[in-house]
Parts: C-alpha cells; structure tokens; sequence
C-alpha cells in the first residue's frame, strides 16, 4: 500500500471497533477523518464537485452498512480507500460522463511546491483526460495501486491498466508541453512489477 497516500493515517483499533459496534460518535470520528482524501478522490474520478459529494455519502453509507466485514489483517485506511474507490467507480459505470467541467486547484499540490497557476494547468489537463485514463493514472499515481489492483477493480487486464496509464501520461504531457515531441516518449514503460 502507497503509504503516501492521503488515505495512509493511523486510525485506532478501539475507535474501528466502537464504530462496529454501531457507536454513531464513533462513525462520525471515522467520516471526520476521512472526508477531505475521499473527497478529493472522488472529485479527481469524476471531476464534478457535485457528484463527489453524492459517491461521499454514497461510499459513507457503505461503509458503515459493512463496516462489520472489516477484520484488522490490513490497515483500516486501506480499506476505507477501496470501499469509496468501488463507490467511485460505481458511479462511473453508472453515469458515462464526457462533458467538460470546471477545474478545481487541488490544494493539495499547492502545498507540496506547486504554484497556483502551474496546480491549475495540471488539474486542467487531468480534468480533459477520458475518465478510464483519469482513473487509472490518479489510482496509479496518487493512490498507489498496483496495475493488477487496477485491473481487477476496473474489470480489465493489467496491460490494459499499463496502456491507459502511459497513454494519460502522454497526453497530459501533450497538453501541459505541446512543444514536446511524441517521439519523446517511445520506450517508456510502466515500472509497476506487481
């Protein structure tokens, strides 16, 4: 697991277990943490804030319906990640989504030495990408899954999870660099061994 992922923080064992045990502070706690990396997840999947805000309460009710499922073999951030990333994909596969919509500045980026303005070319190119090439490059990315944890959760094989990877990476570097030559980038290869 990416353990820099916005997801990666130390959530207590007592507190997981109350929340199973039905304690609504207890789930309110687990929400609070949580909701600004799902967000962002959720937004930068399907790039309108609206709709984010639906796969949040969506993915939170999930949560808490199967939070009983969880057994302490892996950290609890992780599987919070993979119960609001199937609620996100959900959505997709529900709503085919092509329009452009407005760009957010991830805050983020702004705060690991990205400019404002450079933030928010980057979140422009990423907001044009299709949304399977935006899925896979932010889960790749960002999240850090593996191609084979892309695959199974996408429904695909992991060449296809590697080739809409490269292809997100060139056409954001396209569009970021369009002095770049596509030529640049022949020979680059996924470096995911998993």
């Amino acid at each position: 697991m990416n353990m820099n992922s916005a997801f990666a923080m130390d959530v207590d064992d007592q507190l997981v277990l109350r929340a199973q045990a039905g304690d609504r502070e207890a789930l309110f706690e687990i929400y609070t943490l949580f909701e600004r990396p799902v967000y962002t997840l959720c937004y930068r999947i399907c790039q309108c804030p609206d709709q984010a805000r639906d796969i949040l309460q969506d993915g939170m009710l999930s949560l808490v319906e199967n939070i009983g499922q969880y057994r302490f073999e892996s950290p609890f951030w992780g599987w919070v990640r993979r119960v609001f990333v199937n609620a996100a994909l959900m959505h997709l596969r529900r709503r085919h989504r092509t329009d452009n919509v407005e760009v957010l500045v991830d805050e983020q980026a702004v705060g690991e030495g990205l400019g404002p303005d450079m933030a928010r070319d980057l979140a422009a190119a990423f907001a044009r990408l299709a949304p399977e090439r935006r899925t896979v490059l932010w889960l790749y990315g960002v999240e850090g899954y593996t191609h084979r944890e892309i695959a199974s959760l996408l429904g695909y094989t992991e060449s296809y999870s590697k080739t809409q990877l490269l292809r997100a990476r060139r056409q954001v570097r396209q569009w970021w660099h369009p002095e770049l030559q596509q030529d640049n980038d022949k020979g680059e290869v996924c470096d995911d061994q998993q």
